[in-house]
């Protein structure tokens, strides 16, 4: 008893528990166990991916029209990719909070989301987008990994922790030009032989222009992955 004790002290020691809303700092919060106050949870629930997105990749479409990041060559990597929302407002809040603010209550609420938005579940195991180990210092924690232990929990697929890797250490993406994204991880990961035939859910946080997830998605393929689909807790929507 006394070990589950300290493990719950550590734990709360590195994710602190919010006293407030995750998203919008409401100190009301509507339990101990929930970190979303009951305007938040709504407001979650708007900005599921729509049902008009692309049903491979997410992306939006125009009715009547095909999808023009599946006729990319980015898209070429990856099997399908699967989201439960759009990257705004109080889901990119609940992110951030995860992200920068090293909150473990968001992990549960966002692997259980990303859960739902998992139609199949044919994969044998669970790749989280890796983080170099220079960011992983400044960092602290690796949130890709929680992510995806805690949806390796729900729905019953195995974690593959070292089967990708990052060759080297670059600008955050974050912090890159759009344009520049894909130059900016080309050639940055790899993959152990330990891929060959397997069936890979790439996991990561958000989706914005995919050149981090298919460059991910080309080193598996390359080390002899049979597919690779790419699941995110949120897809950026950007505006044309």
């Amino acid at each position: 008893m006394r070990g589950i004790q300290l493990k719950q002290m550590a734990a709360d020691l590195l994710f602190p528990r919010a006293s407030h809303c995750l998203c919008c700092g409401d100190p009301r919060r509507a339990s101990e166990e929930d970190c979303l106050c009951d305007a938040c949870r709504r407001a979650l629930a708007e900005k599921r991916v729509p049902a008009q997105a692309c049903n491979r990749c997410l992306s939006p479409v125009s009715s009547g029209q095909g999808c023009a990041f599946c006729r990319s060559s980015l898209m070429k990597p990856l099997e399908r990719v699967f989201a439960p929302y759009r990257y705004a407002g109080e889901v990119r809040q609940l992110i951030h909070a995860l992200k920068f603010d090293a909150c473990g209550e968001a992990v549960p609420l966002l692997a259980d989301a990303m859960a739902g938005a998992l139609p199949v579940r044919d994969f044998d195991c669970i790749v989280p987008v890796p983080l170099h180990r220079r960011r992983l210092r400044q960092r602290g924690f690796h949130q890709t990994l929680l992510l995806s232990r805690a949806l390796s929990e729900i729905v019953g697929i195995p974690v593959a922790e070292d089967v990708l890797y990052q060759t080297r250490y670059h600008r955050p993406q974050s912090r890159t030009p759009m344009k520049r994204r894909r130059a900016n991880v080309e050639k940055d990961y790899a993959a152990s032989g330990a891929a060959k035939g397997k069936r890979i859910l790439l996991l990561d946080d958000v989706r914005t222009t995919g050149s981090t997830a298919c460059a991910c998605a080309a080193a598996l393929r390359k080390a002899g992955a049979q597919n690779v689909s790419l699941c995110v807790c949120a897809v950026v929507y950007r505006k044309k």
